[in-house]
């Protein structure tokens, strides 16, 4: 094995990583925004939790992208068709970027409408 090749089971695990981990953000920070909303509606001085969700899906869906983007270094070594698993990252990188700052602009999307919740509350 290379120097830059990663084990099998790491690169599984980066993989799943990439996509599960950043739509998992995005899924678990729009399930937390839509439910807290009545919550923040009636307490009062609840409003950072929800930019704590947003920050903390926010920071997933960026360290996903870099492990994707690390995955697409991996894979400039190899082309895309030598049917290796450095070839493949070629393709997995580039997906996983597209997917990371996807869920990225999801969670900063929903994110950004904190500060409209409470002037709708009455």
């Amino acid at each position: 094995m290379s120097a830059t090749a990663t084990p099998v089971r790491l690169r599984g695990l980066k993989v799943a990583y990439v996509f599960g981990g950043s739509t998992g953000a995005w899924m678990a920070h729009l399930f937390f925004a839509s439910s807290f909303v009545q919550y923040s509606c009636n307490a009062h001085g609840t409003l950072w939790y929800q930019h704590v969700a947003t920050v903390v899906g926010a920071a997933i869906c960026i360290h996903a992208a870099w492990i994707a983007y690390g995955l697409y270094q991996e894979g400039q070594s190899a082309t895309e068709d030598a049917g290796t698993s450095l070839g493949a990252n070629n393709f997995i990188g580039v997906v996983g970027l597209i997917v990371a700052f996807t869920n990225l602009l999801l969670i900063l999307g929903e994110g950004s409408f904190s500060g409209l919740i409470h002037q709708g509350c009455h």
